[in-house]
């Protein structure tokens, strides 16, 4: 067992890249035959159409549901992130239980959270859920807005054990070796 909590935080403007990152972060710990457990968000387009309707939530295990729509076509009074309506009762349902550990599942050496950020802290479950993660011996992978002043996001910040990373255009390639290298080295 771990002696120490570790955050990996990563940070950039939206659209740099912050969660192809993440991405290429998994697939190489994968390689390596590390356990992980968590969600990334994606963007989604309208069929035919380059323009963003929304963001999906994406277990690392391939689940699909949805975060966000930009007109969802129901009736049902959502709260709303500009012009997104935020699924939050969704989003609770795919993304919670992967914060936890399951007694038939091994203990992740990696729990991945792509993002916290205004849609997902609509959920003060998931805000209490992420809070709780920070007290325990983790090691975690978040992505964070670049410009945030939410508690939580602070917490993160300035938890003990965090380690941020900040991504550009001009680092974006090479960020993923350094942060691997990292959080390899923090399970040990």
């Amino acid at each position: 067992m771990k002696n120490a909590n570790t955050t990996v935080i990563i940070t950039g403007p939206p659209g740099v890249g912050k969660t192809t990152l993440v991405h290429k972060i998994c697939l190489a710990l994968r390689d390596k035959g590390r356990i992980l457990q968590g969600f990334y968000t994606e963007e989604v387009r309208g069929e035919g159409i380059s323009q963003r309707i929304g963001f999906d939530v994406v277990t690392l295990s391939g689940k699909r549901g949805i975060l966000s729509r930009e007109n969802p076509g129901d009736q049902l009074r959502r709260p709303k992130v500009g012009k997104y309506s935020v699924f939050v009762r969704d989003f609770e349902t795919l993304a919670l239980p992967l914060l936890g550990i399951e007694d038939s599942q091994p203990e992740p050496d990696l729990l991945v959270v792509d993002e916290v950020g205004k849609m997902e802290l609509l959920s003060k479950r998931f805000e209490l859920a992420m809070a709780d993660l920070l007290k325990e011996k983790r090691t975690l992978l978040v992505t964070i807005p670049e410009r945030s002043t939410v508690d939580l996001v602070e917490q993160l910040r300035k938890s003990a054990g965090s380690n941020i990373y900040q991504v550009t255009r001009s680092n974006r390639n090479i960020l993923a070796g350094e942060i691997i290298e990292h959080i390899t080295k923090s399970l040990l």
